[in-house]
C-alpha cells in the first residue's frame, strides 16, 4: 500500500467476474487466452524457464522480445486464473511461477538475460522483467507467498544496484520503477525510492521519446512522440512515484499528459490512435493497437485508486466496453493487433501500419498484442472496485461482479453498460460503525436516482466523481442505482487528420455502430509456430448480397452500388431523432455476439462513398456525400461488431 493513494485496491482474488465477464473469460480461457504458450511456446511458454530464440527475429541475444511477451502473458493469465477462481488455471500458472522462481541467480536477477555475454543494459531487460514482475507481485497478492515477493524484491535490489548512473534506456525500460515501487511500498527499503528518483531524472535528461515527467509537465503533445503503447505505460510511472513520496508535481505530470492524450490523440472507441504504432490524431480510420487499450487501462486503474478520483473510471469504461471488444472474435478464438473506428474489412490487404495487422488471428507473429488482449479482462475486472482507510467501499467501473474479502461480501448484479440499472447486494459484513458505498457519477450521466432497500435517498456527486451513501450496512441490504442513459450526438474532431467532421452517436458508455454482416474467411497465415487442428487465421470481410453489388451490364442507367456501408448522416440530426430498442435476449446469450440493445434512426443511402470493390476500408471524397434515398438504420454496440462504420459522413442535403 502506497502511502499517498487515496484509496486502495483489494488483493487479487477479492474481485470475482460474474455473468458476461465471467462468460468472457471463461470463452478466453477455452480460446487463445488458454492456449498462447502452446500455440507460439517459443515466444511465450519458454523465455523465462527456457531462454528459447525464435527463428524469425534473426541472430543473436533475443531474451527481450521473449521477456516482454512472456512476461505480460503469465501477468494476464495469473490474474485471470484468481479473478475466475478457476483451479486449473490457477494450478498451471502456480507451476510457471514456481519454475520461473527456481531459476533465479544468487545475485538476484530474475529474467531471461541468463548467459554471462547477455546484454543485461539493453532496453527489454528492464521492460520485460517488469512486465514478469507485475505477474509475480499480483501471484503475491492472491497467495501471500512471502518467497514470491521476496524473489521480486531481490531482483528490484538487482536493478537499483545494477543499472546505475547511464547504464539506463529511455524507451520502455522506465517501467521497472513499477515493480520497484511495488516493492518499496511494502518495505520502504530507500534503496529503492533512490533508483526510481534517479531512472526518472534519467528520462528528463535523456528524452528521446518525451516520456519524462518533465515532458508530460512543459511540452504540448506532439504527434508520433512515441509509440501508443509505450505511453499507455509511462504516463502512469510519475503517479506511481507520487503515491511512493508525495511530491505533487509527478501527479501533475500524469494527470497533464493523461489529459492531453485524451483531448488529441484518443478515438470515441477509447483507443489511443497508434497510426504505424506511434501517437497520432482521432480519424475514422486511425488505428489503435491493441497493447495501447491494455496499458492505458492499467494506468487509468492506477489513478484511479491513486488520485480517489471517479473520472478514470469513466476511461477504464470507454475503452473496455468499446475498442476492447471490437478486436476480438467473439468466441475468443482470434483477435485483431490493429483497429479503427470505421472497418469495411479486416484482411492481410487491409491494415494502414503492415499487412497482416487487422486480420483475426490466435497469435501473431509479434504477439505482444494477443498476449495483451488476455490480460485486459482481469486488470478491468481489478479496477472495479476500491476502498478507503475507513472500509469504504467505492464503485469506479461499472458490470457484473462480486466482492469476497474476510469482512465484506457485495455483489454487483447488472446488464450494464447495455442496461441504466446496477444492484448492489451486501452479503456479508463484519464492520458494526457506519461506511460508505461510493458510487461513480460519470461524466455523461447528469440525472441519477439512488434507491437502498427500495427507498429513495438523496446523495449528490461529490467533487471526486461520487455519490456516497454512509449508513451502518446489514447483510441483506440493496442499493440500486439507475442512470439516465441519454441519446448523444457527436461531430468528432479529426481536424488534425482529415477534416471530415464525421457524425458519431453515444449512449451511456457506448458507442454505436453500423454493423454490416460478415464472412470470416479462415486461412493459414503466417504464425511462427504451425497452427494445431482446429485453430486459424481470418481474413473478414463484408457480405453482399445480390443488390448490393455493382452491374456494370445494367441497362437501366441505374447506379446500385449500394452496400449496406454506403451510407451518410444528416448532420442536423439529434437525440429526438433517434429511438432505443432494448432487445430481450436469452438469460443465457452472450452480449457481444447477441446485441441486447439497438438504436434506430433515418440516414441516407450514399451510393458513391467508397468504391465498389475496395481493398481496405478509406474515408469517402470531399466534406459531404451526395445521397439518394432516405434508408432506415440499426446501430448496434461497438463491441458487438467487428466491421462496423461509427464515424458517419455527413450528407449534402
Amino acid at each position: 500500500m502506497f502511502t499517498y493513494e487515496k484509496l486502495h485496491r483489494f488483493p487479487l482474488g477479492a474481485l470475482r467476474a460474474e455473468g458476461f465477464l465471467y462468460e468472457q473469460m471463461r470463452r478466453c480461457k477455452e480460446g487463445f487466452g488458454g492456449h498462447l504458450d502452446e500455440l507460439e511456446p517459443g515466444m511465450i511458454a519458454d523465455p523465462f524457464i527456457n531462454k528459447s530464440y525464435v527463428p524469425m527475429w534473426g541472430d543473436g541475444d533475443q531474451s527481450g522480445w521473449g521477456a516482454e511477451i512472456s512476461g505480460n502473458y503469465w501477468t494476464g493469465l495469473i490474474q485471470m486464473a484468481f479473478t475466475m477462481q478457476d483451479e486449473a488455471l490457477i494450478a498451471k500458472v502456480t507451476n510457471w511461477v514456481d519454475t520461473m522462481v527456481a531459476k533465479q541467480r544468487e545475485d538476484g536477477y530474475l529474467g531471461t538475460y541468463y548467459e554471462p555475454d547477455a546484454q543485461i543494459y539493453e532496453d527489454y531487460n528492464a521492460w520485460g522483467t517488469a512486465g514478469a514482475m507485475r505477474g509475480l507481485l499480483a501471484f503475491y497478492e492472491a497467495t501471500e507467498r512471502e518467497d514470491i515477493f521476496d524473489a521480486v524484491y531481490r531482483c528490484m535490489l538487482w536493478f537499483a544496484s545494477t543499472w546505475t548512473g547511464d547504464h539506463k534506456t529511455s524507451y520502455v525500460g522506465g517501467l521497472i520503477m513499477e515493480p520497484v515501487l511495488f516493492c518499496y511500498a511494502k518495505t520502504h527499503d530507500r534503496r529503492l525510492l533512490d533508483f526510481a528518483y534517479d531512472y526518472s531524472e534519467f528520462l528528463v535528461n535523456h528524452d528521446i521519446f518525451t516520456s519524462s515527467y518533465k515532458s508530460f509537465l512543459e511540452a504540448e503533445l506532439e504527434y508520433t512522440s512515441n509509440h501508443s503503447a509505450a505511453y499507455g505505460v509511462m504516463t502512469r510511472l510519475p503517479a506511481l512515484l507520487y503515491a511512493a513520496d508525495g511530491e505533487q508535481k509527478y501527479l501533475d505530470a500524469s494527470r497533464r499528459i493523461l489529459a492531453n492524450i485524451k483531448a488529441k490523440a484518443t478515438n470515441l472507441n477509447g483507443g489511443v490512435v497508434s497510426n504505424q504504432e506511434f501517437l497520432g490524431p482521432p480519424s475514422a480510420l486511425s488505428e489503435t493497437e491493441y497493447c495501447t487499450f491494455t496499458f492505458f487501462n492499467a494506468t487509468f486503474s492506477y489513478m484511479s485508486f491513486i488520485t480517489g478520483e471517479a473520472k478514470y473510471g469513466d476511461d477504464m469504461e470507454q475503452a473496455f466496453y468499446n475498442g476492447v471488444q471490437g478486436a476480438r472474435k467473439k468466441d475468443e478464438r482470434a483477435m485483431a493487433y490493429m483497429s479503427a473506428p470505421n472497418q469495411i474489412m479486416a484482411t492481410d490487404q487491409s491494415s494502414f501500419t503492415n499487412m497482416y495487422f487487422q486480420v483475426y488471428a490466435p497469435c501473431h507473429p509479434v504477439s505482444c498484442c494477443p498476449v495483451n488482449a488476455v490480460t485486459v479482462l482481469p486488470e478491468f475486472v481489478r479496477g472495479m472496485m476500491l476502498y478507503d482507510d475507513e472500509g469504504g467501499l467505492y464503485c469506479t467501473a461499472y458490470g457484473p461482479v462480486s466482492l469476497v474479502t474476510d469482512t465484506l461480501s457485495v455483489t454487483e448484479t447488472t446488464m450494464y453498460p447495455f442496461r441504466d440499472t446496477v444492484t448492489l447486494t451486501v452479503d456479508k459484513t463484519q464492520n458494526k460503525n457506519p461506511f460508505p458505498i461510493a458510487l461513480r457519477i460519470p461524466d455523461w450521466c447528469q440525472n441519477y436516482e439512488i434507491t437502498v432497500n427500495g427507498d429513495v435517498i438523496s446523495a449528490k456527486k461529490d467533487t471526486d466523481g461520487y455519490a456516497k451513501i454512509l449508513r451502518t450496512w446489514q447483510a441483506g441490504d440493496t442499493v440500486v442505482i439507475r442512470f439516465t442513459m441519454e441519446t448523444r450526438v457527436v461531430r468528432v474532431d479529426d481536424s488534425a487528420m482529415s477534416s471530415k467532421y464525421p457524425i458519431a452517436i453515444l449512449r451511456g458508455p457506448l458507442l454505436y455502430a453500423l454493423h454490416p454482416e460478415e464472412a470470416w474467411c479462415p486461412y493459414p497465415g503466417t504464425p511462427c509456430t504451425p497452427l494445431p487442428e482446429g485453430w486459424s487465421w481470418f481474413r473478414v470481410v463484408t457480405k453482399h448480397g445480390e443488390a448490393d453489388c455493382p452491374d456494370h451490364h445494367d441497362r437501366t442507367g441505374m447506379r446500385r452500388w449500394y452496400t449496406t456501408y454506403n451510407v451518410a448522416l444528416d448532420e442536423t440530426i439529434t437525440p429526438d431523432d433517434i429511438t432505443v430498442e432494448e432487445v430481450d435476449i436469452p438469460a443465457d446469450a452472450y452480449p457481444w455476439e447477441c446485441a441486447p440493445i439497438r438504436l434506430h434512426l433515418t440516414g441516407y443511402r450514399a451510393p458513391y462513398a467508397y468504391p465498389p470493390y475496395p481493398a481496405r476500408s478509406i474515408e469517402p471524397y470531399g466534406d459531404t456525400l451526395t445521397v439518394a434515398e432516405q434508408i432506415p438504420l440499426a446501430l448496434e454496440p461497438y463491441g458487438c461488431t467487428n466491421l462496423r462504420i461509427s464515424y458517419f459522413p455527413r450528407a449534402k442535403l
